[in-house]
C-alpha cells in the first residue's frame, strides 16, 4: 500500500500513524467484535424503537416532555444504526459514498445527542424555574419549531463531516471519522460539548436549589398549602427522572470530546480509547430506553397494556 498518499488523505500525518490506524481497524473488523458488536447495536435500537412505537401507540403519553424524550430516542436509535451497520463493516475498496454516508449520519448522531439533550434541558428548566409560564411558553407549535430546527441544525453541521469524509476517502482506505475530518470539526464538537456541560450545570443547579427550597416549605406547609404544591412535586419527580436520562447520556458521550482533544494533542489515533468510547456510545443506546422504562410508569403501563393485546387480542 502507499502510505505516503493514504497518510496525507486519512490521517493527515505520518505513515507510522497511517499503519497505527490500520492495525486497529484489523482488530475491528474480527468476527467476534462484528457479533458483539452488531448485537449490542441492536438491542439498544430495538429498545429506542420500542420506546417510541408505545408513545405513538398511547395518546395520553403524547406531552411536550415526551415528545423530547421521543427525539433523543430516535437520536439513540440512530446511533445505533451507525455503530450497528457502518462502522463494524465499512471495509473494502470503491465505496467514497459509503464512507460519506458513515461520514453524514455519524457526525449528525454524535451533534443530535447535544441538542436534543439542551432541548430536555431548557423544558425542565421552564418547567421548575417559571411553572406558571411553562404551559403558556412550551407549546405545541414551540416544540414542534424547536425539534425541527435542532434537527435541521444537526444535519447541517452533519454535513460538513459527511463531505470531508467522502472526498478524503481512497481505494483500500478505512473510513475512521475522527481520523478523516479537520481538527477545526472536532473542535466544534467538543465546543457544543463543553457548551451543553456548562448549560446543564447552571439549569439543573438551579433546580436542585427550587426542590431543596420547596421540601422546607412542604415540611412546614399546613393541609392546604401542601395540596396546593402537588403540581410542582409532580414537575420535580419528572425532572429528576429526566435528570437521570441525560446524565447517563452525558457520562456515556463523555468519552467523544475526551478522545477527540487527545487524539489532537497527542497526534495519534489512541485505536483503544475509540474502541472504548463506542462501547460507552451503545451502552447509552441501551440504558437510555431501559431507564425511560424503569422511571416513568406511564410508559410501564401503556407497554403492558400494549403486550396484553397483542398476547390476548380478545380481552377488554
Amino acid at each position: 500500500m502507499n502510505y505516503s498518499n493514504s497518510s496525507n488523505l486519512l490521517c493527515n500525518g505520518t505513515a507510522n500513524k497511517h499503519l497505527d490506524v490500520l492495525q486497529a481497524v484489523n482488530y475491528e473488523i474480527s468476527w467476534v467484535y462484528q457479533v458483539v458488536y452488531v448485537l449490542a447495536a441492536f438491542t439498544g435500537l430495538s429498545l429506542n424503537m420500542c420506546f417510541i412505537l408505545v408513545f405513538m401507540a398511547t395518546s395520553s403519553l403524547r406531552t411536550v416532555m415526551n415528545q423530547f424524550l421521543v427525539s433523543l430516542a430516535a437520536v439513540d436509535s440512530l446511533t445505533g444504526v451507525v455503530l450497528m451497520v457502518f462502522v463494524p463493516f465499512t471495509t473494502g475498496e470503491k465505496a467514497a459514498w459509503l464512507c460519506g454516508l458513515k461520514g453524514l449520519i455519524g457526525c449528525c448522531s454524535m451533534m443530535a445527542q447535544v441538542m436534543s439533550i439542551l432541548l430536555v434541558t431548557f423544558d425542565r428548566f421552564i418547567s421548575i424555574v417559571f411553572p406558571f409560564n411553562y404551559t403558556t411558553w412550551v407549546t405545541q407549535r414551540w416544540v414542534n419549531f424547536t425539534i425541527s430546527a435542532a434537527w435541521l441544525y444537526t444535519v447541517i453541521v452533519g454535513s460538513f463531516g459527511g463531505i470531508q469524509c467522502l472526498q478524503a476517502w481512497y481505494p483500500g482506505g478505512k473510513c475512521v471519522i475522527t481520523e478523516i475530518v479537520a481538527a477545526w470539526y472536532n473542535t466544534v464538537y467538543i465546543i457544543h460539548y463543553v457548551g451543553l456541560f456548562i448549560i446543564m450545570a447552571f439549569a439543573y443547579g438551579k433546580i436542585g436549589s427550587i426542590i431543596l427550597h420547596h421540601r422546607r416549605q412542604i415540611a412546614a406547609a399546613v393541609a392546604p398549602e401542601q395540596a396546593a404544591s402537588e403540581d410542582l412535586k409532580i414537575q420535580l419527580k419528572v425532572t429528576k427522572d429526566v435528570f437521570v436520562v441525560v446524565c447517563t447520556s452525558m457520562f456515556c458521550l463523555g468519552l467523544i470530546p475526551i478522545h477527540l482533544m487527545l487524539y489532537h494533542v497527542t497526534n495519534l489515533p489512541l485505536p483503544k480509547m475509540r474502541l472504548v468510547r463506542n462501547f460507552f456510545m451503545l451502552s447509552n443506546c441501551i440504558f437510555d430506553p431501559i431507564i425511560y422504562f424503569l422511571r416513568f410508569k406511564d410508559f410501564q403501563s401503556a407497554f403492558k397494556s400494549i403486550v396484553g393485546r397483542i398476547v390476548n387480542p380478545h380481552q377488554n
